[in-house]
């Protein structure tokens, strides 16, 4: 099986104009969402699940459902802004009213690996795809992950507007003993936002891995690098939203990425509570993996 994304909120604390998820309505109950990861594991040993956006800090009761992952043998990426890690942070996207303080020391003790993401050195190019979150707090959300011990990744989307900031925000990450990799990931025009925007962000493949040449690794130490272009993602994941929908994004068979690729639709399989969801995914990967 491949990727497992579960989107544990349903809202945001920024607002990324290139954003390729869906976002549910509701929140799936948390032992809705247990139970079906019990099943993914057992019947198709999954090791792994990155929970996602959604901001998973969101979620009232993240440091619930980190905890049944983690009882349950899974290794957890979580994937967040960061933001209430630290203090009451506002809701800026698909939602209203402030998200509670969520301490990171517990969720360090949970998760794996705390992707937290940064797509530029200032703030004019970090806000052209991630409104609302600045350089400066991100630096502190790194710092306060330093202090408590966890593992990070440093999630970078790679777009026309930052191509020749990435030296530049490789300086930023060398002094943080807590960032153990960073990622950076070609955009991908697909979702309601993402695609409606792609004019905007879209970068080709040759210009994408030309951009990762300019990282040179004395900048980062033992930081390790991992560049993931879009036709190198295609068909990787399996993505639940935060209302229990199980999907894939609608693209073409072919391996490479095609035009045809770039869309706003989803190919929807079912939801965690259907009593048939693992057999229609078992059914899915005969025909293709997931």
């Amino acid at each position: 099986m491949h990727s497992v994304i579960l989107s544990a909120g349903k809202s945001c604390f920024v607002a990324c104009p290139g954003c390729y998820n869906h976002f549910g309505a509701t929140v799936s109950a948390t032992a809705d969402v247990l139970a079906f990861a019990a099943g993914l594991r057992n019947r198709f040993g999954l090791e792994r699940i990155t929970v996602g956006g959604g901001d998973p800090l969101t979620r009232p009761d993240i440091l619930v459902l980190l905890t049944g992952l983690h009882t349950l043998g899974l290794r957890i990426h979580l994937d967040t802004v960061g933001t209430a890690f630290l203090g009451p942070a506002r809701i800026r996207f698909m939602g209203k009213g402030v998200a509670e303080h969520v301490s990171a020391d517990r969720v360090a003790e949970v998760a794996d690996l705390i992707g937290i993401p940064l797509d530029g050195s200032t703030d004019r190019i970090q806000q052209q795809f991630r409104r609302h979150a600045s350089v400066s707090a991100q630096q502190e959300i790194l710092t306060l992950l330093d202090t408590v011990g966890a593992s990070v990744c440093i999630n970078t989307v790679v777009h026309s507007g930052n191509l020749d900031d990435l030296a530049q925000i490789a300086s930023l990450l060398a002094g943080h003993p807590s960032i153990r990799e960073w990622q950076l990931f070609q955009f991908m025009p697909i979702g309601p936002l993402g695609h409606r925007n792609r004019e905007r962000f879209l970068v080709t493949e040759t210009d994408f891995h030309r951009a990762i040449m300019t990282i040179h690794q004395e900048m980062l130490g033992r930081i390790r690098v991992v560049a993931k272009s879009a036709a190198e993602r295609k068909h990787r994941y399996l993505l639940i939203d935060s209302a229990g929908l199980v999907w894939t994004p609608d693209q073409s068979p072919a391996p490479p990425w095609q035009t045809e690729d770039s869309n706003d639709r989803r190919h929807l399989i079912g939801n965690i509570t259907d009593r048939d969801i693992l057999d229609r995914l078992a059914d899915q990967q005969t025909r293709e993996p997931v």
